[in-house]
């Protein structure tokens, strides 16, 4: 079987180095001039000449043994580190009635952390408890954590987080965003879910989130950049015609690995409802700022902190890329990583791009010793995170059902955003 990706995102490059392996012959198309989409690691110097990088997308992935997100570091040889190993548990903080709040480094810790009320934490323990409930009628993320675990949690820790990981309040947000929640909670309750299911430690690539999508690249044999599929037509042999810049391929199968939006253009004339049910799914768009300080402490040894967002403006925190991979920045400097969210999404009235001094102002409300910068960068992250609103299930499941034969869509919003979710999604679509 001949198969053509579009998309040479890391869940096209991953979904090609599957078929590969198996033997199937694979070429994937990706549009811009170099491949990775959201995962690539960009040089980013400092004035002076002093080497760095910044990341395009996520930081770290979370990784566990044995786990598809093994196999395939593994598969491709990649060395990873995991700077929890290296240099402790880095400290994590969130951001709540004006200060900014230890998180414990264990989930039972909570029970006696300030991050939340008493009868919170009492509730909290009744979690065990809960019966499971069937996966339908589809379930909100807010009150599914209501449910399971009252609605202090879902109201006092839940934004915070979740703003943090998809930039989107839990209250629009369906349960299958995160799809280790079901998942958990099929084990008869969310903290024997978490218990059963193992740690998993933050690790990265050496040099960076790059070195996966670059190393699945180069383990491929037909990688074109440069080159966008712009129209499809099925051929009378159930196979089909691709076109796009010049090009024209003829195969037995096609993968939309692309965003839900992109993919339903390409399939408006072959399938109406999967080309509706596509369109229907919306996308999240954050503003990057990467800045660089004198290093301080405690946060130059830590993760990072996520501010509830009724305290943050719609400025939704910011990570510390310098503890998770210290060659992004020399030494002795700090590189912080602050995200500022959609205004519409969290009901605030302000420009859409702040400057860097509006940002700055931000963080000082929580780090107020926080040195000036030595050096920013700003990065506007478009359309970035697949927003998997209530009714997102029945969205997916439509557009998948009226897929045409020899077309598959493949994409983050199908599987879950994190790149965790992507290679245990496609692992599972591979071995099928």
């Amino acid at each position: 079987m001949t198969t053509l990706v579009l998309g040479g995102g890391v869940t096209g490059l991953l979904a090609a180095w599957h078929l590969h392996r198996k033997g199937e012959a694979v070429e994937v198309w990706e549009a811009e001039a170099t491949v990775g989409g959201w995962v690539q690691t960009l040089p980013w110097d400092l004035p002076d000449g002093r080497p760095g990088h910044v990341e395009k997308g996520p930081q770290g992935i979370l990784w566990q043994p044995e786990s598809p997100a093994d196999r395939v570091f593994k598969g491709l040889g990649l060395e990873v580190q995991s700077p929890v190993k290296a240099k402790g548990e880095g400290g994590r903080w969130v951001g709540k009635n004006g200060r900014l709040i230890p998180v414990p480094s264990h989930p039972v810790k909570l029970l006696t952390s300030p991050l939340m009320s008493v009868g919170t934490k009492l509730r909290m323990m009744m979690e065990p408890f809960v019966a499971v409930r069937p996966a339908e009628p589809e379930e909100g993320m807010a009150d599914f954590i209501a449910r399971r675990a009252g609605r202090g949690l879902a109201d006092e820790l839940l934004p915070a987080m979740v703003a943090g990981i998809l930039a989107a309040p839990p209250s629009v947000l369906s349960v299958d965003a995160i799809p280790k929640l079901r998942l958990w909670e099929s084990h008869g309750s969310l903290f024997n879910g978490v218990r059963k299911s193992g740690v998993s430690h933050l690790m990265v690539p050496k040099g960076g989130m790059g070195a996966l999508t670059g190393g699945l690249a180069k383990a491929l044999p037909a990688v074109r950049c440069g080159l966008r599929g712009e129209r499809l037509e099925k051929l009378i042999d159930d196979r089909w015609k691709v076109q796009g810049g010049g090009q024209t391929r003829e195969v037995d199968r096609v993968l939309l690995a692309l965003p839900a939006y992109a993919a339903a253009e390409l399939l408006a004339h072959h399938s109406e409802a999967s080309a509706d049910a596509l369109k229907a799914i919306p996308y999240t768009s954050v503003n990057l700022w990467n800045s660089r300080h004198t290093a301080l402490a405690p946060f130059k040894d830590g993760f990072g902190f996520l501010i509830h967002p009724s305290e943050g403006n719609s400025y939704l925190g910011s990570l510390v890329p310098s503890w998770i991979e210290p060659t992004c920045c020399p030494d002795g400097l700090m590189q912080l990583r602050s995200f500022v969210g959609d205004p519409k999404l969290w009901g605030v009235k302000r420009e859409e791009r702040p400057p860097w001094e509006w940002v700055q102002g931000q963080i000082r409300k929580w780090v107020p010793d926080l040195p000036s910068a030595v050096d920013t960068r700003e990065d506007r992250a478009h359309n970035a995170i697949p927003r998997a609103e209530v009714g997102h299930r029945a969205r997916v499941k439509q557009a998948l059902d009226a897929m045409p034969a020899g077309i598959e869509w493949l994409s983050n919003a199908r599987f879950g955003a994190g790149v965790r979710d992507v290679m245990e999604g496609l692992e599972e679509w591979a071995g099928h």
